[in-house]
């Protein structure tokens, strides 16, 4: 899907009403924003327990390997653990390797495969 800025104004929006959702921000020393990411709280699976999501995780190109990325998804984690949960997911689409490079020098374990029906 493509970026459509005024959807993502609005759904930012909609995201910002649910106390099981955090939107964490990166800003440069000019105070450009530079990172976003957004955590929500998930499904109680019987087997796994209490799982959040990170959603929506993008750092601006000018500003990757300088620990942005890292940063966001500490905040994240750390909110979902603060929230109960007891593991994070992070779904990634398969031809983004440099990013499933990223997350796995973050700890992360390549543990599944993901499949999605969508419904346009």
């Amino acid at each position: 899907m493509d970026w459509d800025r005024d959807r993502a104004v609005e759904r930012t929006t909609q995201l910002l009403a649910h106390e099981d959702v955090a939107l964490f921000e990166a800003r440069s020393p000019d105070d450009q924003l530079v990172g976003v990411a957004s955590v929500y709280l998930d499904i109680l699976s019987v087997r796994f327990g209490r799982r959040a999501s990170v959603e929506d995780l993008a750092v601006h190109p000018e500003w990757r390997s300088r620990g942005v990325g890292s940063g966001l998804l500490a905040a994240a984690r750390a909110w979902a653990h603060e929230q109960g949960a007891d593991y994070v997911f992070l779904e990634s689409g398969l031809g983004r390797t440099e990013a499933h490079r990223f997350y796995l020098r973050e700890g992360a374990t390549h543990a599944a495969a993901a499949f999605r029906w969508t419904s346009r």
